[in-house]
């Protein structure tokens, strides 16, 4: 399947390149994928084809500092950039007369969710999938604590750097990622880390005001993103209908599993049940 290639400038200034996935049809809903840190959008062409299979479009941008996109990588400015450019992503492709769906992953994850607990009246239901809510366990509390003024006092500083081998039990996934060009590998700079535990601070407090449908997983061997995390979404979300999923034995990226068909299987029943029969 090949994609529209689309592009916009941000607020930050920085091109932002997203894609578009049509469904033959017209769409019965909208569906934009929320990529995770380091990573880039065209990760998820298996997710977008079995989505637009099932009738709807797809769209993944690229964050800025990502992927195809402009900035430095993974260098952030402000968290709300990312949501920022997810609402003119939303703008581009939302058609009122059919539902839009967020499907955030990881870092994406921690995006969707801050953008859903914003802006619920431009939504009809979000997804995640390893959601970044919690920092891990391998922090410590103390920089856990001071995470955001490190952030912002040196943000280019050099912290954690990511797992490949915890992505999935699949080597051939790993190996992608590991050889993928526009993966950016390193440590995570102060900046971008520091905002984002700024953001998953915030969660807990506003997570009763999110009246949102959602659906919440998680693979139980995941050691990049607490699955605890995804346990106080479901609990603390506000809404009335709110489904979490614990895949047993999976890692981290759920969507890139053996079980891959099983989470993906979930995905478009849940979105089906709430499209109807449009």
């Amino acid at each position: 399947m090949t994609p529209e290639e689309h592009s916009f400038r941000g607020r930050h200034g920085h091109t932002i390149v997203y894609d578009v996935y049509r469904p033959r049809e017209s769409p019965r809903g909208v569906v934009v994928v929320v990529h995770g840190l380091a990573e880039h959008g065209r990760r998820y062409l298996h997710v977008a084809e079995r989505l637009v299979a099932e009738g709807y479009l797809v769209a993944i941008p690229d964050h800025v500092g990502h992927g195809r996109s402009g900035g430095k990588r993974l260098r952030l400015r402000r968290f709300a950039d990312f949501t920022d450019d997810l609402d003119t992503v939303l703008a581009h492709v939302a058609d009122g007369s059919v539902p839009t769906f967020l499907v955030g992953h990881s870092m994406g994850g921690c995006i969707a969710l801050d953008y859903a607990l914003d802006h619920q009246d431009k939504l009809d239901g979000l997804i995640l999938s390893g959601a970044a809510v919690l920092p891990g366990d391998d922090l410590p509390d103390l920089a856990v604590r001071f995470a955001p003024l490190i952030g912002r006092i040196a943000p280019g500083l050099p912290t954690t750097e990511l797992s490949s081998s915890s992505i999935s039990r699949d080597p051939a996934v790993v190996a992608a990622y590991d050889t993928d060009p526009l993966v950016t590998r390193g440590k995570i700079p102060a900046g971008l880390g520091g905002a984002m535990i700024g953001t998953m601070r915030s969660f807990p407090e506003r997570l009763p005001s999110l009246q949102l449908p959602i659906l919440v997983m998680h693979g139980s061997e995941d050691a990049l993103t607490d699955p605890r995390g995804s346990e106080l979404v479901e609990r603390l979300a506000g809404s009335a209908d709110k489904t979490l999923v614990i895949y047993d034995d999976l890692f981290h990226e759920i969507f890139n599993e053996p079980e891959q068909a099983v989470v993906l299987d979930a995905v478009t029943a849940w979105l089906r049940s709430h499209t109807g029969d449009r």
